[in-house]
């Protein structure tokens, strides 16, 4: 991967997932951005220094802020903020994670609306190359001022406090991790801790990575749908293109899904459905497009819904420079206001509500849903493939083996991972409710959302391993079966390590559910 450049380079679900994966991450500030953060920086000092209100930077905080603070009243602020906020509690974040909220939050800052210093913004990036991070915890964020008490600590850590952090996948204090990136620590001034903890880049980062990787299982998923049809002699005509497209269809979700499956099945040699017995399959292969399209099209909003929140600005207040044309315009309408400290001149800090997590609690709680649908499917789907119907062998044990009962814990084992996935899809934005004092009278839940759609993923992914493996058996016990699914089967069998007969499979399961979290199919 190229040298990444904060504020500048798109970052996507999928790059920031890359990033947090390296060793040595490559993340740079071209000259553009260093000239904008220290104009911004500039325009904060001189509003300071003319006496204006800036929120968190001159004025106490949330509800208390009522008025500018004195220059005595306001030494050390920014500390005193993030070690009041630093009350997180809750398992850690993993150590990918939190790498992936430093980057994002570099990402924001390096947009140069936060006026931010940016020795903070270049200490970000040092961090970013060793592969540390604070240890965030993953409750106590609302979601509406961003994630204040989750991202504390990171402004700790660049101020040298004695913080847990990770360098790699090592756990280390604070010290240690700062000696490793070689930074100094930072006397947070300004509205520096303020901007490193006031907005969603800890909730949007694990939902990003959450959601780049339920994208391969989603893919996982339809592959072995496909497999199921095609050894289970799915009839064609639920699949075909005038079953699922225009004119009789105008899903692009639907039509997409339905294509992808007709593709996996091109040379294989078609398997005729049963001689008697029902003249329609089951749903669960019958209804295939039209359960997993709206799924797809709902994922790729809720990615929609992360790049854009990723690739903007999250932070209040937000600095407009000069050079904005509408601003021009209304400092050039605004009327003379001459109390002091009031805002005697139109402020470029400009407060409004761009660090409420709506969009990514509502992009993690339609994934952590469609992921219990696919469940739901390809639970289903495992009933058919090990009742000994269509040709194939009951619980498709393995054929001349006495006394075998095949992938009948593996099926009972799916049965458990979709019951789990169907409490999982339960939303969390709708559980949000008022806080700190009713200043933060609406909040958007994100963090619990995201974290929610982490233990989702879990749970999809080693379900897709149990349908992968027993759509694999299937296909196995067939001949004649196509390039559609060769690679597929070769993947799978060396990600379980070759298993094979009756052995125990959570070994293999396990290793199965790594490689499609990472990987997508052949």
């Amino acid at each position: 991967m190229n040298a990444f450049r904060l504020g500048m380079d798109p970052l996507t679900p999928e790059a920031l997932w890359t990033l947090a994966e390296l060793q040595s991450p490559l993340c740079v500030l071209e000259s553009p951005v260093l000239d904008r953060l220290v104009q911004g920086r500039r325009a904060l000092d001189e509003e300071l220094e003319a006496d204006q209100a800036v929120y968190g930077a001159n004025t106490a905080y949330g509800g208390d802020a009522v008025g500018v603070l004195s220059a005595h009243e306001r030494a050390g602020l920014q500390l005193h903020l993030a070690r009041y906020l630093d009350a997180g509690v809750g398992p850690p974040l993993p150590p990918r994670a939190c790498r992936a909220a430093v980057i994002a939050r570099a990402h924001v800052l390096a947009q140069g609306a936060s006026a931010v210093s940016p020795q903070a913004v270049t200490a970000l990036v040092r961090l970013i190359g060793a592969q540390v991070a604070p240890v965030l915890l993953s409750s106590g964020s609302l979601g509406a001022s961003g994630d204040l008490v989750s991202m504390a600590p990171l402004a700790r850590l660049l101020a040298g406090e004695d913080v847990p952090a990770w360098q790699g996948e090592s756990r280390v204090s604070g010290p240690e991790a700062l000696s490793a990136a070689g930074v100094e620590p930072l006397e947070l001034v300004g509205r520096d801790a303020l901007a490193l903890v006031n907005g969603l880049s800890g909730a949007a980062s694990c939902a990003a990575l959450s959601w780049t990787e339920a994208d391969r299982l989603l893919r996982w998923a339809l592959v072995g749908v496909a497999a199921t049809g095609w050894a289970l002699g799915v009839r064609a005509e639920a699949w075909s293109e005038v079953m699922n497209g225009p004119p009789l269809r105008r899903h692009p979700g639907q039509e997409e899904v339905a294509r992808l499956l007709r593709g996996r099945l091109r040379g294989s040699e078609p398997i005729a459905p049963p001689a008697s017995g029902p003249l329609q399959d089951p749903y669960s292969l019958r209804c295939a497009p039209q359960l997993l399209g709206p799924v797809r099209e709902g994922h790729e909003v809720a990615g929609r819904w992360l790049f854009q929140e990723l690739d903007g600005v999250s932070d209040n207040p937000i600095w407009v420079s000069d050079d904005t044309p509408w601003w021009r315009d209304f400092r050039a309408d605004a009327p003379e206001v001459d109390a002091p400290g009031e805002g005697s001149h139109p402020s470029p800090f400009l407060s409004g509500g761009n660090f409420f997590g709506g969009y990514v609690a509502a992009a993690a709680d339609l994934v952590s849903a469609g992921l219990a649908r696919v469940g739901d499917l390809l639970d289903r789907q495992g009933f058919l493939l090990v009742a000994g119907d269509r040709g194939l062998p009951r619980n498709l044990a393995t054929p001349g083996v006495p006394g075998s009962h095949g992938l009948k814990g593996v099926h009972q084992t799916a049965t458990a991972l979709a019951m789990e996935l169907q409490r999982g899809a339960l939303p969390s934005a709708p559980f949000a409710r008022s806080a700190e004092g009713h200043n933060q009278d609406v909040v958007s839940n994100a963090m619990a959302a995201a974290t929610a759609l982490g233990r989702q993923v879990g749970a999809a992914a080693a379900l897709v391993s149990a349908h992968t493996l027993m759509a694999a058996r299937a296909v196995e016990l067939r001949s004649n079966v196509g390039d559609g699914f060769g690679a597929w089967l070769d993947q799978v069998r060396d990600a379980m390590g070759g298993v094979s007969g009756d052995k125990g499979y959570s070994a293999a399961l396990a290793g199965l559910a790594h490689h499609i979290r990472r990987c997508p199919p052949p």
